[in-house]
């Protein structure tokens, strides 16, 4: 008999998958504004030449990555009486709510050295702020279920959320910025509204969730052991592989497209259209691949998501400047490769942390999702910092039309990079060794070894 016959669905109430994940707004909204705009705003607002910038998105970007671990681990080691990952929730929400707005101010500062350190300061307060609440919610998913297709659904509520808020921000921003004469004001009091919205789904979380599967929690804090640990881990190297490949893609494309949108289609003005259309297509997307991962597994759901998110990045790379209406039919439907980099990926973590607890007899979630977004954010800092570089050596001009070099530059790095790196998702995927049918097996050894560990003969 398959073992899956003998585990019962663990069907999550409706209001429990509501609160988690509304929790993504907070992380959504801010990552979103960032991605899009944040790159654009250093250049044409704050005024930093591409081979300034292009430090502040390393620095900040390569401490983004190291925090997510020790953040993870700190965790998954936490006593209190409100568990492993809530305390951060409380104690961290007001924080990434002004530090978020730290970073949209433009200091009064004639020294654009001054201005990049100001900017590489304000990153990482942020970041960290950022972390001390994300990672362990995060971490949050595989302590509420432990069903397979359940995982899916919670994910699929998260993601739901986050491309509602993130088609909101993406809306949004360009709206409030427009509206100002003067560009730092508006970006300021857009980031004024999005920081205080930011913290209040974490307070939620706070007091309307509880860590039903939480073990024992760990009582060393040794990074490089723990490193080591996931690393050790087989699924857990394709998982990350997964992951790498098709978020460093969303951090490019993001980065790139209101450069693409201003200076290669020259509509500015259409900026908040296009995300809108990007962010409801996903939205769109989010239950199209959450039903496709029931029916056909979640690795074929994949494959087909990142194909056809390939053929869109292809064609944007390729479409004349005069092409509006292509490049609005094409905003329209790249949702569900989007989707399926925001859904999958996510939904087959906790699967790797159980092989690890099979295989070891602990919980270490708040590592593994420390480790995997380091690994993701050292990709995305290196690639976002090398996007400026192309930019200043090709003769980026803030504010101006570009030259041909530029624009090449702008078309190859948002249509021809992304299908490399969509490619290798899809073969990190092809690799993964755990199916649904794999996995129920391993959820009924667990279930097994719990009973003897708690019930020793």
């Amino acid at each position: 008999m398959n073992s899956a016959t003998n585990l019962p669905s663990e069907r999550l109430p409706f209001r429990t998958k509501l609160i988690y994940g509304f929790g993504d707004w907070g992380n959504t909204t801010t990552t979103t504004i960032f991605a899009f705009f944040f790159a654009f705003f250093l250049t044409d607002i704050a005024h930093l030449p591409p081979v300034y910038a292009a430090p502040v998105l390393l620095v900040g970007g390569i401490w983004d990555a190291i925090n997510d671990p020790l953040v993870g681990i700190l965790s998954d080691r936490m006593r209190s009486r409100w568990g492993r990952r809530r305390p951060f929730f409380l104690f961290g929400a007001i924080p990434f709510a002004l530090t978020f707005i730290m970073l949209w101010w433009v200091p009064p500062f004639e020294s654009i050295a001054a201005k990049a350190i100001y900017y590489t300061f304000a990153y990482i307060l942020w970041d960290t702020c950022f972390t001390l609440v994300c990672v362990p919610y995060e971490a949050l998913t595989p302590e509420l279920s432990e069903d397979y297709d359940e995982r899916t659904r919670l994910t699929g509520y998260r993601m739901a959320v986050s491309m509602g808020g993130g088609m909101i921000a993406a809306i949004v921003v360009p709206l409030i910025t427009d509206a100002f004469v003067r560009k730092p004001d508006g970006y300021l009091l857009m980031a004024v509204i999005f920081g205080l919205l930011a913290a209040v789904p974490y307070l939620l979380l706070f007091f309307n969730t509880k860590e039903r599967y939480s073990a024992t929690p760990l009582t060393e804090l040794n990074i490089l052991k723990a490193f080591k640990q996931t690393m050790s881990n087989r699924p857990f190297r394709f998982a990350a592989g997964i992951y790498l490949t098709a978020w460093v893609t969303v951090a490019l494309v993001t980065a790139l497209f209101q450069y693409y949108v201003t200076y290669w289609l020259k509509q500015p003005d259409s900026l908040a259209m296009f995300l809108g259309l990007i962010q409801g297509s996903a939205l769109i997307g989010v239950p199209i691949m959450v039903k496709l991962s029931d029916k056909l597994e979640k690795r074929m759901a994949y494959f087909i998501g990142m194909a056809w998110w390939i053929v869109c990045m292809l064609m944007l790379a390729v479409m004349p400047s005069d092409a509006t209406t292509f490049a609005i039919i094409l905003a329209a439907v790249v949702g569900p490769g989007i989707a399926a980099a925001h859904v999958i990926p996510w939904s087959i973590v906790p699967d790797v942390i159980e092989a690890d607890e099979l295989a070891t007899g602990e919980r270490r979630e708040g590592a593994y999702y420390g480790f995997l977004v380091f690994i993701q954010k050292t990709g995305s800092a290196v690639t976002l910092a090398a996007m400026q570089l192309v930019l200043g050596a090709t003769g980026y001009v803030a504010d101006q039309p570009q030259n041909d070099g530029t624009l090449l530059a702008i078309r190859l790095m948002i249509g021809l990079v992304p299908a490399v790196l969509l490619s290798a998702s899809i073969w990190f995927a092809w690799k993964y060794p755990i199916t649904k049918a794999q996995h129920a097996e391993m959820r009924t050894a667990l279930a097994a070894k719990r009973l003897k560990d708690e019930h020793p003969t």
